[in-house]
């Protein structure tokens, strides 16, 4: 997760995970800090349990 601070006076604006591009008004100085992502892939979940299994590896519900 990227730390987002204001390019003027630093304060910490935001957390972030994925995004391909961000706008973010500082509340202390007013400043627009502009982001974008350097093209990095998102990565891929690992598959889970049986991909034909209706309950995807979990066990069933106790009646």
């Amino acid at each position: 997760m990227d730390e987002i601070r204001c390019t003027q006076c630093n304060r910490k604006l935001a957390r972030a995970s994925r995004y391909d591009r961000i706008e973010i008004k500082c509340p202390r100085c007013g400043h627009l800090n502009q982001r974008a992502t350097s093209s990095r892939p998102v990565p891929k979940e690992a598959p889970r349990g049986y991909p034909d299994h209706s309950l995807d590896g979990r066990q069933a519900p106790s009646r």
